[in-house]
């Protein structure tokens, strides 16, 4: 087998590189197969072509194929990693290697190697975000176990009081990433979450609670928040509401409602048949936590404290109560 044929076979074999070669004026000279499978012109139609038909309009406009030539000559070689373009129009991000095509020392033209490294592009991307959505929501947890915690003391009669109170909460927030992480995704079912914030499951209270509202579901940021405020809520009712007697009610209705002209989530939390309520005369954590809302999305939280029975009503956006980061 001669040299020469050789040389064919490894240019018809390495199908996943496009090896192109072009003279001193960047025109092609030759097209690999594997050029054809990457970038959908045959031979035949790019040859004599310039061969920056594979660069961006917006890298040509830059002179950027021209730059590549120079560097590999004054280099002896050019590396780059950027978008390039498919007969089709369509981008693809590549790796790229040009060395000078020499004939004793004197340059003659160009070889370029390309490779197509978009899933790496992408997946390199993606592990960017991840990190950054990582550390946000770190932060933003960090921030408010933090804030339970100093709420918690400065609230509490004694330390006891004070560490059963940051127990149950955090308690609630660890239970809260579990769904989120354990089986459920990004997203979580709004009764799913109803139901283990207000442990229908555990403590055996399930005929004192109704639950109704359509299939909906709602976002890691504001799955959190809502789990917390609705701990409030049941926490509040079996110390001083519905809950607390053995004939008290929880009604708990969701769905969808209008907020500054947009799209809203809305829960309704109603109790009946409770002692006699009476607004509390200083704001406590729990308080707050409730009036904070639901993250990660304009909201409004309505808090009144009506003979008859507790009334908290939530108003969301949609788009960000159901947003995934």
């Amino acid at each position: 087998m001669t040299n020469k044929r050789i040389a064919e076979l490894v240019l018809e074999s390495a199908i996943d590189y496009a090896i192109i070669t072009a003279d001193l004026s960047g025109n092609v000279t030759s097209w690999s197969v594997g050029a054809q499978e990457l970038f959908g012109w045959s031979e035949a139609e790019v040859l004599g072509l310039a061969a920056d038909i594979i660069f961006t309009s917006d890298d040509r406009a830059q002179d950027v194929p021209r730059k590549e030539m120079a560097n590999a000559l004054k280099n002896g070689r050019a590396t780059d990693e950027r978008w390039h373009v498919r007969k089709d129009g369509s981008k693809f991000w590549a790796s790229g290697l040009m060395l000078p095509l020499q004939d004793g020392g004197t340059a003659e033209g160009f070889l370029k190697i390309v490779r197509d490294r978009t899933q790496q592009k992408r997946a390199d991307e993606l592990q960017s975000m991840l990190s950054q959505e990582l550390s946000h929501r770190l932060k933003n947890q960090l921030a408010m176990v933090q804030g339970i915690v100093n709420q918690s003391l400065r609230r509490a009669d004694n330390i006891e009081a004070a560490r059963v109170s940051i127990s149950q909460r955090l308690g609630v927030l660890g239970r809260a990433h579990d769904l989120l992480l354990t089986g459920y995704g990004e997203r979580i079912a709004v009764q799913t979450l109803i139901e283990r914030s207000v442990n229908l499951h555990q403590d055996g209270h399930g005929s004192q609670f109704n639950l109704e509202g359509p299939a909906l579901e709602v976002g890691p940021q504001s799955a959190l928040s809502l789990a917390m405020l609705l701990h409030e809520l049941t926490t509040n009712a079996f110390k001083y509401g519905a809950l607390s007697t053995a004939g008290g009610h929880v009604s708990v209705k969701w769905g969808i409602a209008d907020l500054d002209g947009e799209p809203a989530f809305r829960l309704d939390w109603l109790e009946k048949n409770g002692p006699p309520v009476v607004e509390p005369t200083a704001e406590g954590l729990g308080t707050r936590l409730i009036r904070s809302g639901v993250a990660g999305a304009p909201n409004h939280v309505d808090l009144v404290y009506a003979p008859d029975g507790l009334r908290c009503t939530v108003l969301a956006q949609l788009k960000g109560f159901q947003a995934d980061l």
